[in-house]
């Protein structure tokens, strides 16, 4: 390898950027910034950082971490992926044939550009890659895989990823257990459409803050940017507009086209074809996984999900956030310098690029794996070996009989025999709305979040809710990791759409979400008995169940805005007996936990 040395005294390096387009494998151009030490010692090399941008971004978000980096002596590399503002060609949703094949190209340039001071070894140029949201998937789909199949869009270059609050599996985020996801999708879609005039404002307020350049050369930049924003419409592949139509539209003939179309864009299908839990080609990258307990677009479930699939250092923190809220910094703007919970994530971000991009020996790789946040304890995270936690049990509840407030109930054991259902009618409405998490936003500045609801109750509908109620809890239990939901039904219709959503209520009778799950069903006999097969998993959760709480499970017919409903009459027969015994199963870990 080359020369790293560290800066005496731990000063940072004066930064020089270099902005320009460069063409691709195939001709197309896209804007890219490299950051580098200007005033480094003659021969001295640095291991280089790819920042790839979130959806309707471009590399001018990447550029504040670019820079940040640049001064802690590495190169940093802010990219605009293909088809987003300034770069040529279309928007593919991370396909392996153009995007990736972009990262990996640019890694090439960079390492045979004399300008710029890149470490080497005998893979060629030594590299991490990191972002947030889109970023997180380039990160996942970029990391090298063990004995990789034809296609795997992966690159041994890259030796170390931090992948923030991205998709580890698509098909799990915009299509859960067959349930379209209604608002993430319509957006991810229509607001691509804008993605040339979003990528133009954050250009222009880069431009803004940049203190290199004076009045003349903004000018001229800020004509550059309006020559680029001509036509204002960013152009993306036609397929995602068919993707979005047969979900709303339900033509079931062609979801096998939708979920490969996500699966080859999922590093989960290129650690495991199948998807039946045998990990044939894990990650060998040493990986640092963001991820959020609030994300309701990429669930926390896609971050453990990776976590099991790498067989290299690898280290999870979970946080609080949402996905508007996923960013740990640094920020371009003076004064603002996010919450100390963001500070503190982000430098557990620059160790782990010092320990497997410089070799820097400071214990990272020793400290525990797995770092979740915990609303019993917010100032301290809980840390573990391994995940799941060291002692966790399952605990089945089961869906029983009315109980004395007429509410079902969650029992222990299993029910007893004969025909037993709750009956329920789908017509696409409930009563309630939910929305996106975004109430932690301001958090990352320094404020507080929001006191918004995610799920507002309007009015009540008959036979569209269920609800079952377990009896007052004797002492505290602690739920940590994915809870799953295994139900049984018969149904007059064609698509049968089911949403669980597990609460506490607290003696006071106050209600508290913990975990929602999405589900639907087709191509079955109407009126014959079917269900989830295996237990479908909900959302990723931490929480601590008082004692004297009890836990409800409320089974809906529909969740707008959030799920794309079934529209149009549907009776449902949710069963409960011995012989379909429908239950929720929690993830119990010790007490203290």
């Amino acid at each position: 390898m080359g020369k790293t040395a560290k800066r005496e005294g731990g000063d940072s390096y004066r930064v020089a950027k270099v902005t320009e387009d460069w063409a691709m494998w195939d001709g197309v151009t896209i804007p890219v910034s490299v950051f580098y030490p200007e005033d480094a010692p003659e021969g001295e090399r640095f291991p280089a950082i790819i920042f790839v941008h979130g959806w309707t971004l471009d590399k001018s978000m990447g550029e504040w971490a670019a820079e940040y980096y640049a001064s802690r002596g590495y190169v940093g590399v802010a990219i605009t992926a293909r088809g987003w503002f300034g770069a040529g060609g279309d928007v593919g949703c991370m396909d392996p044939e153009h995007e990736m094949k972009d990262v990996s190209h640019i890694i090439t340039l960079l390492g045979e550009d004399p300008r710029f001071p890149v470490l080497k070894d005998e893979k060629g140029p030594v590299v991490g890659i990191t972002g947030a949201s889109m970023g997180g998937c380039f990160s996942y789909l970029m990391s090298e895989r063990k004995d990789p199949r034809p296609g795997d869009p992966g690159d041994p270059r890259i030796r170390a990823a931090v992948p923030m609050h991205g998709s580890f599996d698509l098909t799990f985020s915009l299509l859960p257990n067959g349930a379209g996801k209604m608002l993430w999708g319509a957006m991810l879609v229509g607001v691509t459409y804008l993605g040339d005039i979003t990528g133009f404002m954050v250009s222009l307020m880069n431009l803004v803050l940049d203190s290199r350049m004076d009045g003349m050369q903004k000018l001229q930049a800020f004509l550059g940017y309006l020559w680029r924003l001509i036509p204002p419409v960013t152009t993306f592949d036609p397929d995602m507009l068919f993707i979005l139509g047969t979900m709303f539209e339900r033509r079931t003939g062609d979801y096998e086209f939708c979920r490969q179309y996500f699966k080859v864009r999922s590093a989960r299908y290129w650690c495991d074809e199948e998807y039946e839990g045998a990990v044939e080609h894990p990650i060998l990258t040493p990986t640092l996984i963001l991820a959020g307990w609030n994300d309701d677009l990429f669930f926390a479930n896609e971050g453990l999900m990776a976590y099991s699939h790498i067989q290299a250092p690898k280290k999870i923190i979970i946080t609080n956030h949402g996905h508007m809220g996923c960013y740990p910094g640094p920020y371009p703007v003076e004064g603002i310098s996010g919450s100390p919970e963001s500070a503190w994530v982000r430098e557990q971000v620059d160790r782990w690029f010092d320990r497997f991009l410089k070799g820097v020996e400071n214990g990272v790789d020793r400290e525990p794996p797995v770092v979740f946040y915990r609303h019993t304890d917010p100032s301290r995270f809980g840390c573990a070996p391994s995940f799941p936690l060291p002692g966790t049990r399952e605990m089945s509840l089961y869906l029983g009989g009315a109980g004395r407030d007429g509410q079902g109930t969650l029992e222990r054991a299993i029910p007893g025999p004969g025909d037993k259902w709750d009956f329920m009618v789908n017509i696409g409405l409930t009563g309630s709305v939910s929305l996106l998490y975004y109430q932690d936003a301001p958090e990352l500045m320094g404020g507080e979040a929001m006191d918004i609801p995610t799920r507002i109750k309007l009015m009540e509908i008959p036979f569209t809710e269920v609800s079952y109620l377990s009896r007052p809890l004797q002492r505290d239990l602690t739920v940590m990791g994915v809870p799953r939901f295994q139900f049984f039904y018969r149904a007059s219709g064609e698509f049968t759409q089911l949403i669980p959503w597990l609460y506490e209520v607290t003696p006071e009778g106050k209600e508290i979400l913990v975990s929602r799950g999405f589900y639907e069903g087709y191509g079955y006999r109407p009126w014959t008995n079917t269900g989830t097969g295996a237990p479908l998993e909900m959302q990723a959760c931490y929480h601590r169940f008082s004692a004297g709480s009890r836990i409800k499970l409320v089974v809906s017919t529909a969740d707008l805005l959030s799920c794309w409903p079934c529209w149009g009459l549907n009776f449902i027969f949710l069963l409960r007996s011995r012989e379909n015994p429908s239950r929720v199963i929690l993830p119990v870990v010790p007490s203290g936990t």
